[in-house]
């Protein structure tokens, strides 16, 4: 798993957070932008996932397999979930479930480059 992958996706999901809580401190609601950034952060976690899936087929076997496999399945669908809540919930503080969202998927990222760091 790719090093400078991790910081992209940490970078963009932590882009995104600061974004969440200045519109939650402005007292506004998700916008189009918003949605377009998410998009962006979405296809840099895919992309992650990707190098995932193509190091447990060339052979990096991870120590904890279950867990990598695990943050690999999870992982893309930390996003989608949070926006979902936030676009059916609509109140302007749950414009903060996408800071937690973009927080969970910082802590998933660089967890899992922990994980594939650490071979058989």
């Amino acid at each position: 798993m790719s090093g400078t992958l991790v910081a992209v996706v940490c970078g963009l999901a932590a882009v995104m957070g600061g974004w969440a809580v200045l519109t939650a401190a402005r007292d506004r609601r998700v916008g189009r932008a918003h949605l377009a950034g998410l998009a962006v952060v979405e296809l840099a976690v895919l992309a992650l996932v990707a190098d995932g899936v193509a190091a447990l087929v060339t052979g990096t076997r991870p120590v904890e397999l279950a867990t990598s496999i695990a943050y690999l399945v999870v992982a893309p669908l930390v996003l989608p979930a949070a926006t979902l809540w936030t676009l059916a919930d609509r109140s302007r503080p749950s414009v903060l479930v996408l800071l937690v969202a973009c927080l969970a998927v910082v802590v998933i990222a660089y967890r899992a480059l922990l994980l594939f760091q650490v071979t058989r």
